[in-house]
């Protein structure tokens, strides 16, 4: 029997909405895309191979980089985690795992910092050496964000890891909380109690 492996959006998904990701995850339930799903996709698909693109923003930063690696497959197989890295640059022999994001933020989400710290995670074990930065990176707004990944931030992240497994595994089902976000989520007519 092949082993499963969760990924960085399962962890992002998580942190979003505990309930939204079990109806996603465990019950199968899946929502029809939209047109701005259709275009982050799409946008995404572009952008993959713009190697370049990466570079030229590192440089705009300012940062001289001492190696770079674009689109790195990571497996974890200590937390049972799989995905594709967006980028992971060296400055000084320490290591900084970027992700790119298509929409546009003001403020940094904390679901896409711990989707970003799952890559640096995963580069940790693949790589052998911690990650030093996180950054993740509104391609919309052109912002910026630098994260350090600390031993804090790390033993978050694992604690999470492990309650997303519980949930897939059947230990847990997710107590429904009403959120503000709530109102426009399409996953909403799944989670309100009867």
């Amino acid at each position: 029997m092949e082993e499963f492996y969760i990924t960085p959006t399962h962890i992002k998904d998580y942190l979003f909405c505990p309930t939204l990701f079990y109806n996603k995850y465990v019950k199968g339930i899946i929502e029809p895309k939209t047109e701005l799903m259709l275009e982050g996709t799409s946008e995404y698909m572009r952008d993959k191979g713009r190697w370049m693109e990466r570079k030229t923003l590192l440089r705009d930063r300012r940062l001289k980089v001492d190696r770079m690696v674009f689109a790195k497959p990571l497996t974890s197989k200590k937390y049972r985690i799989h995905g594709v890295a967006d980028t992971i640059f060296w400055i000084n022999r320490k290591m900084n795992v970027l992700e790119i994001k298509y929409g546009g933020s003001p403020k940094l989400f904390k679901d896409h910092l711990y989707q970003t710290a799952a890559y640096a995670l995963m580069a940790e074990e693949e790589f052998k050496q911690p990650a030093y930065k996180l950054i993740i990176f509104y391609k919309k707004e052109r912002k910026w964000f630098e994260r350090r990944f600390t031993a804090q931030l790390r033993s978050h992240l694992i604690k999470i890891i492990g309650e997303i497994w519980k949930v897939l595994e059947g230990g847990v089902i997710p107590e429904f909380r009403p959120k503000r976000m709530c109102g426009s989520c399409w996953y909403r007519r799944f989670c309100y109690p009867p």
